[in-house]
């Protein structure tokens, strides 16, 4: 069994937590041990989910803890850390298509639909806004002792998985809205915001995080002799 601090898996909006087991699973194979928040997220905003995530943190009894996000689980983490009771340290956390920075997907939508937006997504719809419009950008920064590493989706190119989002993005997000000041490691992945989180890329990069606070294996420097060293414009 791992010594690893135990590690909850926060769910995003709309989706049931049993959207979550798959990942779940793969993180009890390698031998954490994992709880799954469940919370009304199409019924109570932001901050109210919020407070039920830092009172089920402080439920588990437990003085530090790893926790993985996907989507707007990540934004209720940072609003739990900073505006609601105490919680327990985070070791490590993971964020899996987190809209960091809000969504301008989300803004548009709010835009064309008016008071429709909320009823049809969620009371939290409009709070996933961009800027100050919404509580994305807003809603706080991890612990400094916090190794926080970020998943984001995309193609690598000028277009994306949605065509109507200006840019590379995973049909509902572009890479830059998911980055938040003081993350250990980001990286970028060919997958769209759904399927993102059932992936075995996802899980393989989440247990590499969670076990060494980074996405990729340090490689140890290698030191050439002076006159094998590349020059400036060779080939390497």
């Amino acid at each position: 069994m791992s010594s690893s601090p135990l590690v909850v898996l926060v769910p995003p909006l709309l989706m049931p937590s049993v959207g979550l087991l798959p990942l779940k699973k793969r993180l009890e194979w390698a031998g954490h041990q994992t709880r799954l928040f469940r919370y009304p997220s199409y019924r109570q905003d932001i901050p109210a989910n919020a407070t039920r995530l830092a009172r089920y943190l402080n439920t588990l009894g437990q003085d530090t803890l790893d926790v993985v996000t996907y989507s707007m689980g990540g934004i209720l983490l940072r609003w739990a850390v900073n505006h609601c009771e105490p919680i327990p340290a985070l070791r490590r956390v993971v964020m899996i298509g987190p809209p960091n920075q809000g969504a301008w997907l989300s803004s548009r939508l709010d835009k064309a639909l008016g008071p429709l937006y909320p009823m049809a997504i969620g009371a939290a719809a409009k709070q996933l806004r961009s800027g100050s419009d919404g509580l994305c950008a807003g809603a706080g920064l991890l612990p400094r002792q916090t190794k926080l590493g970020i998943i984001a989706g995309g193609r690598s190119n000028n277009t994306g998985y949605n065509f109507f989002i200006p840019g590379d993005n995973d049909r509902i997000l572009t890479p830059e809205e998911t980055k938040l000041d003081g993350m250990s490691d980001w990286i970028l992945i060919r997958a769209a915001h759904g399927p993102m989180i059932f992936g075995a890329e996802t899980a393989h990069l989440v247990r590499r995080f969670l076990a060494t606070g980074r996405f990729a294996r340090e490689r140890a420097p290698q030191h050439s002799p002076s006159h094998l060293t590349p020059t400036a414009g060779s080939v390497g």
